[in-house]
């Protein structure tokens, strides 16, 4: 190590009163305590208390889903008496700048639960470390392929998936039988369902002569009005999203378009969907009142369903019914979504990282947050189980996730609803034309990725 050289001058006097020896003696002492100390402090820094291995994990889990955890590291800490878990929840909404905050510092924790949409950013960025070397073919395949999509960046392997969602149609089935309504399949069949589900003070329904589109108390469908909501019927009528590998940006195509239409219609037409309501509160609106049964059908993901099953409605959980959302003429369309466990760059033991992650991805330990939480694996082996197979919410997002499309997996992934919302809701709301809005979205786009 190279002393500074503002220290040197201190031992002038020494060399011209005590001659070059002893000067020597004491410089090599003075070297050996300066080395000695950075060494130990930098020891401390990569261990804890009592000479174990102190990985640092932060992540977002709620409070449930926090206590499912805690009971996988105890048992991992048990198994692995060198290393203990220092576990820190952070807001998700603090989540993703906190964590590049600190990995430009090198200061960034072990391991973080990261959204799907960071983590091709946080790659990009070169704050993670790639994980090619540690994990294996078998575990690989097995993982849902577009689960695993969201953790590859330029050919390379930055997290493993630790649990994936998508919407699904979430119905009422009392208010299914009481209509004599089966489960739509086409977004057709969606219309003519949400208007036989649609009912008015008078009990005539939206389907019936002199119905009265003034006085419904109970709608067929409700819609947040938020861009990730609308893109189940964006990609039921052709629209996308960006292609990546075309550099295409597909808003503003003629599909987009007509979802964005046929949504319209679903509230001014067909008069399935509540006309009014408050951007601001309405994801809070949409669930009172599916529990409620003032709303026969939503979209939405397994992160609902343990506050619905404590609603009236589902005090009977079997009456929750969860279904395919119907297609279009372009098909199928939900997106899949979810959380990744990936490695700072700056860990220190990422061996010893990677086996933590490994370890809480284990299928046993997936079926853990499946029946807990209702939290969907990300391993096909977990869904053969029989505690996930004998799981009817699990087993009907499954369906969904067959289905289910991937949003570009490109860095600036997280970015893209800051101008698809605002855009989105200006055309849902009639101050803008739908292709002039995506007209725009298209454009700011372009702009953002460069091309």
């Amino acid at each position: 190590m190279r002393v500074s050289e503002n220290k040197i001058p201190k031992f002038h006097s020494l060399i011209k009163s005590s001659g070059v020896v002893c000067a020597v003696l004491l410089i090599c002492a003075a070297l050996f305590i300066f080395c000695g100390c950075g060494g130990s402090k930098k020891k401390n820094s990569d261990s804890s208390a009592g000479g174990k291995t102190e990985i640092t994990m932060w992540h977002t889990m709620n409070k449930e889903e926090s206590a499912t955890l805690e009971a996988m590291i105890k048992e991992y800490e048990s198994q692995n008496p060198d290393v203990t878990i220092n576990m820190q929840p952070v807001p998700f909404d603090q989540a993703q700048n906190k964590f590049k905050i600190a990995a430009q510092a090198g200061d960034a924790p072990d391991v973080f639960r990261s959204e799907i949409a960071w983590t091709c950013e946080e790659a990009a960025l070169g704050y993670l470390t790639e994980l090619d070397g540690y994990i294996s073919q078998q575990d690989k395949e097995d993982y849902l392929p577009a689960s695993m999509g969201y953790n590859i960046y330029q050919g390379h392997i930055y997290g493993i998936p630790q649990v994936t969602d998508c919407l699904a149609l979430l119905y009422n089935k009392k208010m299914f039988s009481d209509a004599g309504v089966k489960v739509p399949e086409t977004m057709d069949e969606f219309v003519t369902a949400g208007q036989k589900l649609t009912v008015d003070e008078n009990g005539k329904t939206a389907a019936d002569p002199g119905f009265n589109p003034a006085k419904i108390k109970q709608w067929g469908f409700y819609f947040t009005g938020k861009a990730y909501d609308f893109q189940p019927f964006m990609w039921a009528f052709g629209g996308g999203l960006i292609d990546p590998e075309k550099k295409e940006i597909l808003i503003n195509n003629k599909g987009s378009v007509d979802g964005l239409n046929f949504l319209m219609d679903l509230r001014d037409k067909y008069h399935v969907v509540p006309e009014k309501f408050d951007l601001k509160s309405s994801y809070d609106n949409m669930m009172a009142g599916f529990k409620d049964a003032r709303y026969a059908m939503i979209f939405n993901g397994p992160w609902s369903t343990a506050d619905i099953l404590r609603g009236e409605q589902f005090k009977d959980p079997s009456n929750l019914g969860i279904a395919v959302i119907p297609k279009g003429p372009g098909g199928y369309g939900s997106p899949v979504g979810g959380h990744n466990y990936v490695i700072s760059r700056s860990c220190k033991y990422p061996e010893k990282a990677w086996k933590f992650i490994n370890f809480l991805n284990e299928r046993q330990n997936q079926a853990k947050l499946a029946v807990n939480n209702n939290l969907l694996p990300t391993r096909k082996s977990t869904y053969e189980l029989p505690e996930i197979k004998s799981n009817p919410v699990i087993q009907g997002f499954r369906a969904q996730l067959e289905v289910a499309r991937n949003r570009p997996v490109i860095p600036q992934g997280g970015l893209i609803y800051n101008e698809f919302n605002p855009y989105l809701q200006a055309a849902y709301l009639k101050a803008m034309k739908p292709q002039q809005a995506f007209d725009e979205i298209a454009l700011n786009w372009r702009k953002m990725l460069s091309w």
